[in-house]
């Protein structure tokens, strides 16, 4: 019996499937133990530790610029004037402040909305109360100087 070539050409295409799946095993097999066993040891176990450390770093230089700083309310009619010092008793100007009222208080039937402080110099900062508020309301202030931030509760009582 002679073998013609058409019936040897159906006999390379299981073989062929059978080398292309060998090969893709050898090399996965390889390229995990590449992977596995020749990578460079780490060259700074707490690589990400530094980050946080910064992160945390900074967040405390913000904290402790505003940590001396003393605030001073002082209430003349609907007038609301702050004043802010540092430790030394500098007066600290150029602050960008912010009084906002918890979401509950409202001033006739409305929620309040924020007063924004204008600089008046010398570490002054004031505003003027709006119609309606309550005699007795509690506030935050929020005072920002470059990037340091702080924040007070104030108690604004109109009875006095």
């Amino acid at each position: 019996m002679t073998m013609t070539s058409q019936s040897i050409v159906p006999y390379r295409w299981p073989a062929f499937i059978i080398v292309l799946i060998a090969g893709f095993a050898a090399f996965s097999w390889w390229s995990i133990d590449r992977a596995a066993s020749q990578v460079s040891a780490v060259s700074d176990p707490d690589y990400y530790a530094h980050g946080l450390k910064y992160h945390s770093a900074s967040l405390d230089a913000k904290a402790s610029a505003t940590a001396g700083w003393t605030v001073t309310p002082q209430l003349a009619g609907k007038a609301l004037i702050i004043e802010v010092r540092d430790a030394t008793h500098q007066a600290i100007a150029g602050c960008q402040a912010i009084i906002t009222f918890p979401p509950g208080q409202t001033a006739a039937r409305m929620p309040i909305a924020p007063i924004a402080l204008t600089d008046t110099g010398d570490g002054r900062y004031s505003g003027t109360l709006p119609a309606g508020l309550p005699t007795s309301v509690s506030a935050t202030l929020t005072l920002n100087k470059d990037q340091a931030t702080a924040q007070r509760q104030i108690l604004i009582n109109q009875n006095s």
